[in-house]
């Protein structure tokens, strides 16, 4: 323990998944800084080699096993580095990594993203704990420590944890607990103070952000959340992502068209449109309905740009409910969309299904035609903006100029545009407008006007 207080300990992470994993990360981060640690860009001057993973589907799996790997050669190249392994991966079955990869220093369940530097502090002391891997009820608050990642414009604020939906395809209940939101002060707190230090734009996330609040069971909600911090006296966005077909209401509605702070961007997914398909899935939700929310939704909100997630090949999506999809896509037109090909997984009902399966060329093959499709509708409506004055948030530089977004673009899923500047301007504030000059299927660049 001596040898660590007087040691700068670095750090090189990498975080793996979802935006609600990065924030995790964030933390982690913030507990290992408050302690006196240093995160490094550089593996080469680490110590620690942090890795935070995901476990959602087999491909994250198989990415966070290949980081493990790479990780545990780093290892090897220099006496003393230590391999943290935390998130969903030790969470969802922690037996099998520690059998997996007895060569990790440490393993962290989600219950100890706040405590990272106390486990780090025994580790090096000889005294590891055995990683407390139990029901996942952790939530942060508004005072936990935490280091912003991402670009300096924009940060993650989660707004509730787990989830209490039943979806047969998905393990996420079984992986982060049932839902547990956050306290509308104590959100509105951290939003002011993530203003404060030059944040333009807030992202909420949450397992389901819709259903925020209903937990509390005190009348908390999110058209409630966002009236309150619609009241804080400054100039920002507000996006919200991951929102579910079952608690988008009509107030959720009213909400989006109201707020003078919330961008009129959608998040939605859908994962399937026929009423079988959506029936085996759980999803509590038929095509009638699907179909009408979405109109309700199209026109409800003004300015609106729509992204949603679809999965082919679940067990028994025949070849009827495949061209329902590819047709409700097409009248749609979805804005932004991603498809993705059905994982099973472990300990969730559609694992458990024998019968109808697809066959993986098949659901790969569905995946690309829906993309492909995807690409032309992209393209047209990129090639639609060529002319217009756009708002921009700032992300990053580029060779000749900066990158950024749109309000209709969310972080690392979404178009990004090229931004060239003037070689005389020295500094920018984080919201610039840009007139667009080219459209390509997932970019757009333009010039600052």
């Amino acid at each position: 323990m001596d040898d660590f207080m007087k040691k700068h300990i670095q750090i090189f992470i990498v975080s793996l998944g979802c935006a609600k994993n990065w924030l995790d990360t964030e933390i982690m981060a913030g507990s290992a800084v408050s302690s006196g640690m240093m995160i490094t860009p550089y593996e080469d001057e680490a110590d620690i080699f942090l890795i935070n993973t995901c476990s959602f589907i087999f491909d994250a799996r198989t990415e966070a096993e290949q980081n493990i790997h790479e990780a545990l050669l780093w290892k090897k190249q220099k006496k003393g580095r230590k391999v943290v392994v935390a998130g969903c991966l030790p969470q969802r079955n922690i037996d099998e990594v520690q059998k997996q990869y007895p060569d990790v220093d440490l393993f962290m369940g989600l219950n100890e993203v706040s405590a990272f530097s106390e486990r780090v502090k025994k580790m090096y002391g000889g005294q590891a704990d055995a990683p407390q891997i139990g029901e996942c009820t952790y939530i942060y608050d508004d005072e936990t420590p935490r280091l912003q990642l991402t670009p300096s414009t924009y940060a993650y604020l989660k707004i509730a944890e787990g989830c209490n939906h039943a979806c047969a395809f998905c393990a996420i209940p079984s992986i982060r607990g049932s839902q547990r939101s956050r306290p509308v002060e104590s959100i509105v707190r951290e939003a002011e103070n993530l203003i404060n230090n030059g944040v333009y734009e807030l992202i909420l996330i949450a397992q389901d952000t819709t259903s925020y609040g209903t937990d509390l069971k005190d009348g908390t909600s999110l058209p409630a959340l966002i009236t309150a911090l619609d009241r804080i006296d400054a100039d920002f966005w507000i996006r919200i992502l991951y929102t579910h077909p079952l608690h988008f209401s009509d107030e959720v509605i009213a909400m989006f068209a109201e707020s003078k702070h919330l961008v009129p961007y959608v998040d939605i997914p859908l994962q399937h449109v026929s009423t079988p398909m959506l029936k085996a899935m759980k999803r509590g939700f038929n095509e009638e309905q699907t179909r009408g929310l979405v109109e309700k939704i199209k026109g409800g909100i003004p300015g609106l740009t729509l992204r949603s997630t679809f999965i082919v090949g679940f067990p028994g999506e025949t070849d009827a409910d495949f061209q329902a999809l590819k047709k409700f896509i097409l009248e749609t037109g979805f804005d932004r969309l991603g498809v993705f090909t059905y994982s099973p997984e472990e300990g969730t009902p559609a694992a458990e299904i024998t019968e109808g399966l697809v066959p993986e060329t098949t659901a790969v093959a569905r995946r690309d035609e829906l993309m492909r499709l995807q690409a032309e509708i992209a393209l047209a409506k990129n090639e639609a903006k060529v002319g217009r004055i756009l708002d921009v948030v700032i992300e990053g530089e580029s060779e000749d100029g900066i990158i950024g977004r749109t309000c209709g673009d969310a972080p690392d899923v979404d178009n990004l545009v090229h931004v060239s500047i003037p070689a005389d301007i020295e500094e920018l504030p984080p919201m610039i407008r840009v007139r667009i000059t080219e459209a390509e299927t997932y970019d757009l660049f333009g010039e600052l006007v």
